[in-house]
């Protein structure tokens, strides 16, 4: 096995973690420990375990959204063959029909994991400005898991490609 193609199955695996990860941490919180919290702990010790939680997870949305954007840059632009098929960059053997119905898809999909990684930050953050979407945190969980089914979808699609 090549180095380069080493590097595209890494990234590749790296970039399906991370989702995991940012996709997996908000469904528990949504799902478990806020209705947990908020059933066994006052007002006041709720704050408290969001802030400390919020401390941890903060730095775990930051390194994932970093690792995200640089595993999908890579997938998108460095094109890779293994037995003269590409693995990574897909697009760019694609009629111009299927370019066009891909990159709409992809921008789709790209637009979605910006919110995502938006909410994300504000949800994990302390600046004051977001104050507001951490406060209401069960209905931005929500949103974040309804975007974030709508890119995984896209992102089936997008391994569907060309039809």
């Amino acid at each position: 096995m090549s180095l380069e193609l080493l590097v595209a199955i890494s990234a590749r695996y790296i970039h399906i973690a991370c989702a995991i990860i940012l996709l997996g941490g908000p469904f528990f919180i949504r799902f478990a420990l806020l209705p947990a919290a908020k059933k066994s702990l006052e007002p006041d010790g709720q704050e408290k375990l969001e802030s400390a939680i919020n401390g941890r997870w903060r730095i775990v949305v930051y390194c994932v959204i970093t690792l995200f954007i640089l595993t999908g840059l890579y997938q998108f632009l460095v094109p890779v063959r293994e037995n003269g098929v590409l693995i990574t960059a897909r697009w760019r053997d694609f009629s111009e029909a299927d370019k066009k119905i891909y990159h709409m898809i992809f921008g789709i999909k790209m637009l979605g994991a910006f919110a995502i990684f938006f909410l994300a930050s504000a949800l994990a953050g302390r600046t004051q400005t977001f104050a507001p979407i951490r406060k209401k945190s069960g209905l931005f969980l929500g949103i974040f898991l309804v975007i974030a089914a709508l890119v995984l979808a896209a992102a089936l699609l997008l391994t569907r490609l060309p039809l």
